[in-house]
């Protein structure tokens, strides 16, 4: 049988007539009358060759065929409708992204004037936070996260590595010797944002040896730590990425060319189930572009 408009309408009216087991509730749903309702639902019936609904004294009653079309019409339909609810959604609704707030202020946001020189239409709106968003649940479209890149259910795209190396003001560095060697390091006040084994792991990769617990200063924000290193504190395992800025300002230095790879990096993530829409899809191409043409802040 072809689909067809006038199909479509008697299959919606039929379904209405199914799921509520009345043409009085279905014609008040629908906004027609109940003798056009059962117009339509005889058409489908003699359309499909098949009895539907068995009008019995003051309520109907499906047939085997017709509860088999109710479940597969019902679902259909209900496809249909979801569909043109996320094409609206895609349209009318602003881009959300979720973003830790450290990474859009020394990264993303300086460069949102690139992204709406690209898309001037893009109604973007950036989520600050450090947890990790449930995309479905906290109706986000994207989130740039910092991580392992497995994620249930998540489409991981890679936007930058990290390289974390120590980092100190140029002050500090001249008060206590431009001869500092890495061991030297263990005599100052070490911060850190996530694992103390960054440290650890920073330390043996320049061949110095530590102490099994060692004597650092955890800080579990961004900002408090950049913010306590440029106040001449000590030492602070920043990420390169994130940085850059500032050395090139000569706000703050690197003592030592070495880096190491945490194990993490950034990811841009979408749900694997959703569906791409034009927004998101201009918004990812941009930001993947931006991130290969300069990871640097």
């Amino acid at each position: 049988m072809e689909l067809t408009p006038t199909t479509i309408t008697q299959v919606r009216a039929f379904e209405a007539v199914g799921r509520l087991g009345s043409f009085k509730r279905a014609a008040e749903e629908l906004f027609v009358t109940q003798a056009a309702l059962s117009h339509h639902v005889r058409h489908l019936e003699e359309h499909l060759g098949v009895q539907l609904v068995r009008r019995l004294h003051r309520r109907i009653e499906l047939t085997a065929e017709g509860a088999q079309l109710l479940a597969e019409g019902g679902r259909a339909l209900e496809a249909l409708a979801t569909a043109l609810r996320d094409l609206r959604r895609s349209r009318e609704e602003a881009l959300r992204v979720s973003v830790p707030p450290y990474f859009s202020l020394r990264w993303l946001t300086p460069r949102l004037g690139h992204l709406w020189k690209r898309h001037p239409g893009l109604d973007l709106q950036l989520h600050h936070t450090y947890q990790t968003v449930d995309l479905l649940r906290d109706r986000v479209d994207a989130a740039i996260a910092w991580g392992h890149g497995k994620w249930p259910g998540i489409q991981s795209t890679l936007l930058m590595t990290s390289r974390l190396t120590p980092i100190c003001t140029p002050e500090y560095l001249r008060r206590h010797g431009p001869d500092l060697k890495p061991a030297d390091l263990l005599g100052h006040p070490l911060f850190y944002e996530f694992d103390a084994a960054h440290w650890h792991q920073w330390f043996r990769a320049a061949g110095a040896e530590t102490a099994a617990r060692l004597q650092g200063v955890r800080i579990d924000d961004s900002h408090a730590l950049r913010r306590v290193v440029l106040d001449g504190h000590g030492f602070g395992l920043f990420f390169m990425e994130l940085i850059q800025g500032d050395v090139a300002a000569g706000r703050l230095v690197q003592p030592f060319d070495l880096c190491i790879d945490p194990g993490c990096a950034y990811y841009l993530n979408r749900s694997r189930d959703a569906p791409m829409g034009a927004k998101l899809q201009a918004f990812t191409q941009w930001i993947l572009a931006e991130a290969e043409k300069d990871p640097y802040v």
